[in-house]
This record gives C-alpha cells, structure tokens and sequence, in this order.
C-alpha cells in the first residue's frame, strides 16, 4: 500500500511538473505586433547582435557571432552561410544613418585569438583619462569561456586587446557588468558547455547557475540559486545590480554592499522569458530585450534557416532600486527581427538587437 502511494504520488508530481513546463513553453500564447515609430533593418551589418553597452556620448559597441560548443548542426550550417564570425560593431546614435562600422581587433595578449572569438555579453568602463574600456564575455571555440578586456582606439576604428580573465567559476558566461576598469560582475546561463545538461536544467526548472564578482585579485560567487541567469547591469549610482532569471522570467534586484556581495531587494516577476538589460542613463529606467515564446525561440536557436521567433522590448520603470511599473515598447512575430536579446532607447531612437539575426532602429514616438 505504502509503495502504491509513493509511486502514485511520484506520477502525479511527474504529471504537474510536464504541464507546467508545456504552459511555460508557451504554445497557447499570441500576442498583437506594434511598433513605437517607423522601423528598418540596420543596412551592411552581418547577422547576429547579442548585446550592447552605449556611453554617454551614444556611441555603442554591438557584439555579433555568438556561439557555444555543441551548437546543432543546422546552427553552425546558417552560421557559416552567413559568415557569421566574432565581430563587435560601432553604431553612433548622433547620426542620422541605419549603418555601423564593424571595428578590428588588434592584439594576442595571454593567447587571445581573434579567429577563435565567440562574444556573447558586454559591458563599458570610462576610466580616468576617458579612455573607453570594454569587456566582453568570450565562448572561444575550444569550449573555453573568457571575459576579455579592450580599449577603444577612436582614430582608428579599432579595438586594442588589453587583458583576459579566466577561472574556473567561468562554467557557461553570459553576461558581465564593469565596476571599474578592473573588476566586474559575470553570469553563468549554465554550469558547462554539454548540451544535454543544459536542456536537463532548463525543462528541470533547476536553479544551479549563478553571479560571479571579480575585485580585481579574486573571484567569487556572490549570489546563487538562479534558474538560468542572464543579462546583468547596474544602476547609475552603483547601488543597486539588476539580473535576468531567465527560465524563472523574472528580475532580481540585488542592493550591493560595500564588499560587493548582493542582497536580494526584490523579485519582480515578468512572464516573459528576459535576456539583456540596460540602464536608461537618464532615467535609472531598465529596457530589456526578451523572448515571450519560449518553444518558438528553441526552435529558432536550433534551425534559425527554417524557423522565426517573436521579438519584445520591455520598459521597466524603476524607483529606489524597485520596478514600479512596465510597459511593452516593441512586439514583433518575428518577420522584421527574431529572438530580440537587447534594446535600448536614446536620442529619440530604438536599437534593438538579436540572438543570430538582423539588427532593427525604430525611432521612438511613444511619449515616455
């Protein structure tokens, strides 16, 4: 009898547990496609734009080929149709052009290879003499994750390798925020490369990723627990770290401390599978570039040639480091931009990018 109701009680938690991952993967849901203005495809700009970081003066730094190991087959096949390498790009939001310059990668410092670069997340530092410093998360085609740190070489549209960061704390990086010219904050999506974990962990619903902090000498985990951790940034005063709990769609708000260890404030939950984040400089506002329809954006990932997946950009209104409202700028099916992974508002404009797809400007109408 006691076993009848063990195993009874194992089926029926396996039953709930399956429709619960159905209804997150989203096959009941459609949403109405809407744009803030006028919207086009950024002209001679390869595909894929998978983060951001803009400065103040609105130059922005997009990185495009974004790959892991053991992508499937049809991934690496679009990928090599499209000559889709490691690049960073530079768009300037003062002018009046859907154009980019893609920037060369000078330098071999601690072994970097610019063939073998994979960049993922990034994140900008100013330092004293103005300099823009850049960091950018690196899945290098060995299987090997590195944040690599470069300075931007404004008269020669070029970006000079600095540094590369390694630890073992590295598993599967996806993002990193700057918090000084030689320290950060990074997070894991994943606890390694192989493919077969991470879809256990994801459809598992499993919270076994984390964020990381570098001081500069040493690396810690700071904040664990997390169900696929995403974009992070961080508030304009410093005080507050933002994270994408990506399979648990929600943002965490973490209150850093004086040592940078981070304490939960709030989890503001989303229903919507979220990817970067950006600090509106302004505003201390979030935009968040997101997934609404998970199983659509899978298929996507897989076979990008075959398959299209919606694009979201959502607002978060923030006050004392708490999300006080939210507004859907963007919907797309899919047709224009698929899988948006960043956005950001600035000068009256819309950027927003993608996973392995194009990259779209709208200009921004909606009164804020």
């Amino acid at each position: 009898m006691l076993m009848k109701l063990i195993f009874v009680s194992l089926f029926l938690f396996l039953v709930q547990h399956i429709i619960k991952v159905v209804y997150l993967l989203g096959f009941h849901l459609h949403y109405y496609q809407h744009y803030p203005g006028e919207c086009e495809q950024i002209k001679d700009m390869g595909l894929g734009s998978e983060d951001f970081h803009t400065f103040p003066d609105g130059l922005t730094f997009i990185t495009s080929g974004f790959a892991i190991q053991n992508e499937s087959v049809h991934k690496r096949e679009y990928m090599v149709k499209h000559n889709m390498l490691g690049r960073i790009y530079l768009f300037d939001f003062n002018k009046n052009k859907a154009k980019v310059d893609e920037l060369s990668i000078v330098g071999t410092n601690g072994g970097f290879n610019v063939k073998l670069f994979h960049p993922h997340g990034i994140s900008g530092w100013l330092n004293k003499s103005g300099t823009k410093i850049l960091f950018v998360v690196n899945h290098e085609r060995l299987g090997v994750d590195y944040i690599e740190k470069f300075e931007f070489v404004p008269g020669k549209k070029q970006l000079k390798h600095i540094k590369r960061y390694r630890d073992d704390t590295m598993l599967l990086v996806n993002d990193v925020q700057a918090t000084s010219d030689d320290s950060f904050y990074f997070t894991n999506f994943g606890t390694g490369h192989n493919p077969e974990i991470k879809l256990m962990q994801s459809l598992a619903l499993l919270r076994w990723t984390t964020v990381v902090y570098f001081d500069g000498s040493y690396y810690r985990i700071v904040l664990d627990g997390m169900a696929m951790s995403n974009g992070i940034a961080m508030s304009n005063d410093g005080r507050y770290i933002y994270i994408s709990n990506h399979d648990a769609r929600e943002l965490v708000v973490a209150k850093r401390e004086a040592n940078n260890d981070l304490i939960i404030k709030q989890v503001y939950p989303l229903y919507t599978f979220i990817d970067n984040i950006i600090v509106d400089m302004k505003t201390d506002h979030l935009y968040i570039g997101s997934h609404p329809i998970k199983y659509q954006l899978a298929r996507h990932l897989d076979n990008p040639q075959v398959y299209r997946t919606p694009s979201q950009v959502l607002k978060l209104e923030m006050k004392d480091g708490n999300v006080t409202g939210t507004k859907e700028l963007f919907y797309d099916d899919g047709d224009l931009i698929s899988g948006s992974a960043t956005a950001i508002v600035f000068n009256n404009k819309l950027l927003i990018g993608s996973v392995i797809d194009k990259t779209v400007i709208c200009s921004f109408d909606i009164p804020e």
